[in-house]
Protein backbone atom coordinates (compact mmCIF):
# COMPACT_ATOMS: atom_id res chain seq x y z
CA UNK A 1 0.00 0.00 0.00
CA UNK A 2 1.22 3.35 -1.06
CA UNK A 3 0.00 6.84 -0.69
CA UNK A 4 -0.68 8.63 -3.91
CA UNK A 5 0.89 11.91 -5.01
CA UNK A 6 -1.99 13.54 -3.98
CA UNK A 7 -2.01 12.81 -0.39
CA UNK A 8 1.50 12.86 -0.55
CA UNK A 9 2.06 16.46 -1.75
CA UNK A 10 -1.21 16.74 0.63
CA UNK A 11 0.42 15.88 3.90
CA UNK A 12 3.10 18.08 2.67
CA UNK A 13 1.75 21.34 2.22
CA UNK A 14 -0.03 20.56 5.68
CA UNK A 15 3.07 20.23 7.55
CA UNK A 16 4.46 23.01 6.15
CA UNK A 17 1.57 25.06 7.34
CA UNK A 18 1.27 23.41 10.66
CA UNK A 19 5.21 24.61 11.09
CA UNK A 20 3.09 28.26 10.55
CA UNK A 21 0.05 27.79 12.44
CA UNK A 22 -1.76 29.97 13.04
CA UNK A 23 0.80 33.12 12.24
CA UNK A 24 0.73 33.66 8.36
CA UNK A 25 -0.98 32.69 5.50
CA UNK A 26 1.01 31.20 2.91
CA UNK A 27 0.40 31.13 -0.96
CA UNK A 28 0.01 28.37 -2.92
CA UNK A 29 3.46 29.13 -5.11
CA UNK A 30 4.96 29.35 -2.14
CA UNK A 31 4.18 26.29 -0.67
CA UNK A 32 5.02 24.54 -4.09
CA UNK A 33 8.07 26.22 -4.58
CA UNK A 34 9.20 25.18 -0.39
CA UNK A 35 8.23 21.75 -1.23
CA UNK A 36 9.27 21.20 -5.16
CA UNK A 37 5.83 20.34 -6.01
CA UNK A 38 3.73 21.22 -9.25
CA UNK A 39 1.79 24.73 -8.19
CA UNK A 40 -0.85 23.87 -10.08
CA UNK A 41 -1.70 20.03 -9.03
CA UNK A 42 -1.24 21.48 -5.59
CA UNK A 43 -3.74 24.01 -5.55
CA UNK A 44 -6.14 21.39 -6.26
CA UNK A 45 -5.10 19.51 -3.81
CA UNK A 46 -5.26 22.43 -1.07
CA UNK A 47 -9.09 23.57 -2.74
CA UNK A 48 -9.83 19.76 -1.88
CA UNK A 49 -8.53 20.39 1.69
CA UNK A 50 -10.14 23.98 1.80
CA UNK A 51 -13.45 22.08 1.11
CA UNK A 52 -12.51 19.53 3.64
CA UNK A 53 -12.80 22.02 6.46
CA UNK A 54 -8.77 21.93 7.19
CA UNK A 55 -7.97 24.95 5.47
CA UNK A 56 -8.91 28.63 5.09
CA UNK A 57 -7.94 30.77 2.67
CA UNK A 58 -7.66 34.50 2.16
CA UNK A 59 -7.76 36.30 -1.12
CA UNK A 60 -5.45 39.48 -1.89
CA UNK A 61 -1.76 40.16 -1.86
CA UNK A 62 -1.71 38.72 1.25
CA UNK A 63 -3.77 35.98 1.37
CA UNK A 64 -2.85 32.23 0.72
CA UNK A 65 -3.70 29.19 2.80
CA UNK A 66 -3.64 28.65 6.49
CA UNK A 67 -4.72 25.69 8.76
CA UNK A 68 -8.36 26.42 10.08
CA UNK A 69 -7.69 24.17 13.07
CA UNK A 70 -4.47 23.70 15.27
CA UNK A 71 -2.68 21.38 14.42
CA UNK A 72 -3.07 19.33 17.73
CA UNK A 73 -6.72 19.05 16.49
CA UNK A 74 -6.07 17.17 12.96
CA UNK A 75 -5.61 13.62 12.74
CA UNK A 76 -3.60 12.77 10.14
CA UNK A 77 -6.23 9.99 9.47
CA UNK A 78 -8.75 13.04 8.29
CA UNK A 79 -6.28 14.52 6.24
CA UNK A 80 -5.58 10.82 4.38
CA UNK A 81 -9.29 9.88 4.11
CA UNK A 82 -10.22 13.55 2.50
CA UNK A 83 -7.14 13.15 -0.16
CA UNK A 84 -7.24 9.26 -0.24
CA UNK A 85 -10.38 7.45 0.64
CA UNK A 86 -9.80 5.32 3.55
CA UNK A 87 -6.73 3.20 3.00
CA UNK A 88 -7.83 -0.50 2.90
CA UNK A 89 -4.35 -3.05 2.30
CA UNK A 90 -6.20 -4.60 -0.71
CA UNK A 91 -9.27 -4.52 -2.58
CA UNK A 92 -11.04 -7.93 -3.11
CA UNK A 93 -13.83 -10.18 -3.96
CA UNK A 94 -17.12 -10.17 -2.06
CA UNK A 95 -17.21 -12.21 0.76
CA UNK A 96 -19.67 -15.09 -0.62
CA UNK A 97 -17.24 -15.21 -3.54
CA UNK A 98 -13.89 -16.17 -1.56
CA UNK A 99 -12.44 -19.66 -1.46
CA UNK A 100 -11.53 -20.93 2.64
CA UNK A 101 -8.00 -19.78 1.37
CA UNK A 102 -8.96 -16.38 0.44
CA UNK A 103 -11.23 -15.80 3.30
CA UNK A 104 -7.61 -16.03 5.30
CA UNK A 105 -6.51 -13.45 3.24
CA UNK A 106 -9.39 -11.09 3.54
CA UNK A 107 -8.77 -11.23 6.73
CA UNK A 108 -5.44 -10.58 7.14
CA UNK A 109 -5.94 -7.63 4.93
CA UNK A 110 -8.81 -6.23 7.01
CA UNK A 111 -6.43 -6.45 9.90
CA UNK A 112 -4.23 -4.64 8.12
CA UNK A 113 -6.73 -2.11 7.02
CA UNK A 114 -7.42 -1.46 10.79
CA UNK A 115 -3.98 -1.54 11.72
CA UNK A 116 -3.36 1.55 9.56
CA UNK A 117 -6.36 3.12 10.61
CA UNK A 118 -5.07 3.08 14.01
CA UNK A 119 -2.03 4.21 12.79
CA UNK A 120 -3.15 7.22 10.86
CA UNK A 121 -5.69 8.35 13.44
CA UNK A 122 -3.70 8.25 16.31
CA UNK A 123 -1.21 10.98 15.09
CA UNK A 124 -2.59 14.82 15.14
CA UNK A 125 -0.30 17.26 12.93
CA UNK A 126 1.05 18.26 16.07
CA UNK A 127 2.31 15.18 17.48
CA UNK A 128 3.53 14.39 13.61
CA UNK A 129 5.74 18.28 13.69
CA UNK A 130 6.82 16.70 17.20
CA UNK A 131 8.54 14.09 15.77
CA UNK A 132 9.79 15.74 13.15
CA UNK A 133 11.50 18.11 15.38
CA UNK A 134 13.11 15.65 17.80
CA UNK A 135 14.55 13.60 14.54
CA UNK A 136 16.23 16.84 13.07
CA UNK A 137 14.43 16.90 10.05
CA UNK A 138 12.57 19.94 10.09
CA UNK A 139 13.56 22.61 7.91
CA UNK A 140 13.72 25.96 9.71
CA UNK A 141 13.37 28.12 6.68
CA UNK A 142 10.16 31.00 7.08
CA UNK A 143 8.08 32.16 4.49
CA UNK A 144 8.48 35.57 3.97
CA UNK A 145 5.49 36.93 1.87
Amino acid sequence: MRLSKQTEYGLRAVVQLARLYPRTFVQSRDLSQQEGLPTKFLEAILLTLRRGGFLESKVGREGGYRLARPPKDIQVGEVVRRLEGRLTATEGKPAADLSPGEVAVHLLNDRLTQAMDEVLDSMTLEQLMEHLNRSGNAQQQMYYI
